[in-house]
């Protein structure tokens, strides 16, 4: 089993009422997403223990000792931001702990250019039932909550 803690505080979403089709069909995986707390910085951490794969200001995968990589996706097309409103703090190959900060965001700018800032949090290929859920969408959530355990095959 793999427990997997919300990347920062909020409420509760389904992933399938996330403003981005790709996301909210489960075409990446299946997961719950978080609309931030009303704060313009956050501290986003990393959801598991692992190896970051891939880091970019606006989303990064950890890759835990499972086999399953997790992704946290900071808002909707926030890649159009190209990096303003992200301070990168871990870098691709770096080996994080469960609650290490790996990006520092300020969300106010992705709000001011119009763009939804809920955080996905999606355990990659892995359909929903492979998912427990831990939290009800509307429900508050803090960076110390888990969201979902990841059922192990068998």
């Amino acid at each position: 089993m793999l427990n997997v803690q919300s990347p920062l505080s909020g409420t509760t979403i389904a992933l399938e009422d996330v403003d981005d089709p790709v996301l909210a069909q489960g075409i990446v995986g299946a997961g719950v997403a978080v609309a931030p707390v009303e704060e313009r910085w956050h501290n986003v951490v990393a959801p598991v223990d692992g190896k970051l794969l891939k880091v970019h200001p606006h989303a990064f995968i950890v890759f835990g000792a499972s086999g399953v990589g997790i992704l946290v996706h900071l808002g909707i097309d926030t890649i159009n931001l190209k990096g303003e409103g992200f301070e990168v703090l871990k870098s691709e190959g770096d080996t994080v702990k469960q609650g290490d900060p790996v990006v520092r965001w300020d969300s106010s700018v992705a709000k001011e250019r119009g763009l939804s800032t809920s955080v996905s949090v999606i355990a990659c290929d892995l359909p929903m039932n492979a998912l427990v859920l831990h939290s009800s969408p509307g429900n508050k959530i803090s960076s110390t909550d888990q969201l979902f355990t990841v059922k192990t095959p068998g």
